[in-house]
């Protein structure tokens, strides 16, 4: 079966990957701080939610220190394979080190996994970063299998008005430099000016739906699950009888 990603795969931002790099080793416990400790609620109600049987095969893309697919290793036991990706070294590095048992490199538009094998497809807090969005759906739908089922978590920013200024501020001028305090890094001040950055560069959840569609998938939604938090659900069609 074939493991090639979609041909014309753009490279991965090396800027992102220096800032994840730089701040891999601090990321866990400022994901805790930022979302007053429901992280670990939200990794374990994404894999819930997707009511799979315990021996379904899943990927996690754009994986991190792992935590996603430790949730997944834990509420899939009998699954014969669940696979980590990650573009950045240092992350996947952790993610082997907190016990992912299968951790690869690549990315959203490079997925190193079969062709149509794949009963599930999440991600958290990755999506904002392919390059080419277009690319990256339908290399989701390649390793899906026929009625197999994506969930994407993923932060989305107000729309443009006075709560998305405060918001700025709010991260960016206030959050950024008491969290490099706290933990000690610039690194991390510096990871939350770049995630307030990217998620309010990052398209509107109709774009994002919209272009999931054009993609070829049914059963597309757009979730608000609360704060910044959204996610994104799709199915890949069965093939017809």
């Amino acid at each position: 079966m074939s493991v090639a990603a979609s041909p014309q795969t753009p490279p991965v931002d090396p800027e992102v990957m220096a800032i994840y790099g730089r701040s891999a080793s601090r990321y866990d416990r400022v994901n805790a701080v930022a979302s007053l400790g429901t992280s670990t609620w939200y990794r374990r109600r994404t894999v819930l939610s997707l009511d799979l049987p315990p021996d379904a095969t899943l990927v996690d893309v754009g994986c991190g220190t792992g935590m996603l697919a430790l949730a997944a290793q834990r509420y899939l036991p009998d699954s014969p394979s669940i696979v980590a990706v990650d573009p950045c070294p240092e992350m996947r590095a952790l993610a082997t080190a907190a016990g992912v048992r299968d951790v690869r490199d690549g990315a959203f538009t490079s997925i190193p996994v079969e062709d149509a094998g794949r009963d599930a497809v999440v991600s958290g807090y990755a999506i904002r970063y392919a390059t080419d969005l277009d690319a990256a759906f339908r290399e989701i739908r390649r390793v899906l299998r026929p009625g197999g089922r994506m969930v994407i978590l993923e932060m989305i920013a107000p729309r443009p008005g006075w709560r998305r200024s405060i918001m700025a501020r709010a991260i960016r001028d206030v959050g950024a430099p008491i969290l490099g305090v706290l933990c000690g890094s610039r690194a991390v001040r510096d990871l939350m000016r770049h995630f307030w950055d990217s998620v309010s560069s990052f398209d509107s959840p109709e774009i994002v739906t919209e272009r999931l569609r054009a993609s070829g998938f049914d059963d597309v939604e757009y979730r608000h699950v609360g704060g910044l938090l959204g996610e994104f659900r799709a199915t890949r069609p069965a093939e017809p009888a």
